[in-house]
């Protein structure tokens, strides 16, 4: 099962149905394995996985009072991946811990590379098996197996923790460096041939936590380094990103559309737009909030006589906070912010394990701002690296350090799943 969790892990941002079929296999193997109450008990005591689960509860609760039950089962069946800490921490051995990081990282990266290649044009921006389908996106933004929003995100998450671990001096072994500062360059340039904004805000702000994690005792060398590392980043982005300039040049568009033409028919436009109605909501539904599933159909009956285009072109309002507030109330909107508020103060025996929960975390509570956290790549990936780094059980199990044939089990299972991925 901590194997599997390695592989499950570098899926996250390659395949989500391959994902689901890693988590299968885990699953089975934890029935097979029997003493479900002893091992549930061990994760059960980590009081990560109580607020987990208290904020799946409150969804479950607010199904009862919903009357949209068809949206509400969409919403629980990705906000049930909030159950998954509960079985991970069940097997979850403390040194794997940065084995699944690692994986993680390695995944995006995969997912890198094929951006260049169909950046140059060296491999097709669509690519199917029969009627499988391996990746689908565009020469101009390419972002193969997730959408730009999401793909950037993952970048920048990535470029954060190697930031994090050469400052920290965490990689030894010179050729990792060299590998690291590569990784981290071409990640780089790579958001900037994507059109996700919300990775470049997310990469900008992660830069000032990481420098301020490192040098919070050392207040000059904090804002030297930051300002330094967000100066040539910015310069970078809007000097020589295409997709950048292009993205500001966007916002400013829409900006200008909804205080000339009270016109909130485009991308910054709909996310402010929803809010209002969200706010909304709120004020009528306060404490209980109007149900897991009905928020798009109440934005529907407000918006529909000035802006009934809103659900036709969103799913979603766009702003975790204010849609989980209309769903569930002040009473589950509180207890959303008191899981993370525990997940930041957590503490383990390593200072690297707090900081990268810190910069994970942090990474979360920004793009849930303008963009999604109950969905199949952010509360996957959120769910699975928390976990790694919260874990502290050590099994009676022989673990060795990684090497070739490892290496080889795990590249062939990734691909066999893959395979899967494709097929089913």
């Amino acid at each position: 099962m901590n194997h599997l969790l390695v592989v499950y892990a570098f899926l996250i941002p390659i395949s989500g149905k391959a994902k689901t079929s890693v988590f299968f296999c885990i699953l089975l193997l934890f029935l097979y394995r029997r003493n479900y109450i002893e091992y549930l008990k061990i994760s059960f005591k980590n009081d990560v996985v109580k607020y987990f689960l208290l904020l799946y509860l409150v969804f479950v609760i607010g199904m009862f009072y919903t009357d949209d039950i068809s949206s509400g089962n969409a919403f629980m069946d990705k906000a049930k991946q909030l159950l998954f800490p509960l079985l991970f921490l069940s097997f979850l051995d403390i040194r794997f811990s940065f084995r699944i990081l690692n994986a993680f990282i390695i995944g995006v990266f995969v997912s890198e590379v094929v951006s260049y290649l169909i950046h140059f044009e060296i491999i097709p921006p669509q690519l199917y098996v029969g009627t499988g389908k391996i990746y689908k996106t565009v020469v101009e933004d390419p972002s193969p197996f997730l959408n730009h929003i999401k793909h950037n995100i993952a970048l920048a998450i990535v470029i954060s923790i190697l930031i994090y671990k050469l400052l920290v001096k965490d990689i030894e072994n010179i050729y990792l460096k060299i590998l690291s500062l590569i990784f981290i360059t071409t990640a780089f340039i790579n958001m900037s041939l994507i059109g996700g904004r919300t990775g470049y805000v997310v990469l900008f702000i992660l830069i000032f936590l990481v420098t301020f994690l490192v040098y919070k005792n050392k207040l000059k060398k904090f804002m030297f380094i930051s300002l330094s590392i967000f100066v040539i980043m910015f310069l970078y982005m809007y000097n020589f990103s295409e997709q950048f300039s292009n993205r500001i040049n966007h916002a400013k568009e829409d900006i200008e559309k909804m205080i000339e033409q009270k016109n909130y028919n485009s991308s910054l436009g709909l996310r402010i737009i929803s809010s209002y109605y969200s706010l909304e909501i709120v004020k009528d539904n306060f404490f209980l909030g109007v149900g897991t599933g009905d928020v798009m159909k109440e934005i529907g009956e407000l918006s529909e006589k000035e802006h009934p285009y809103i659900v036709k072109v969103i799913k979603e309002p766009h702003n975790v906070y204010l849609q989980v507030f209309a769903q569930v109330g002040f009473i589950g909107f509180s207890l959303m912010i008191l899981m993370f508020y525990k997940i930041l103060r957590y503490k383990t025996n390593d200072k690297n394990r707090d900081d990268i929960i810190k910069i994970i975390t942090i990474a979360s509570l920004i793009f849930m701002l303008p963009g999604n956290f109950f969905d199949f790549f952010e509360l996957s990936m959120f769910v699975t690296m928390i976990s790694a780094m919260v874990c502290s059980n050590n099994f009676n199990i022989n673990i060795k350090e990684i090497n070739y044939k490892d290496i080889t089990f795990y590249t062939l299972t990734c691909f066999i799943f893959l395979v899967i991925g494709v097929t089913k």
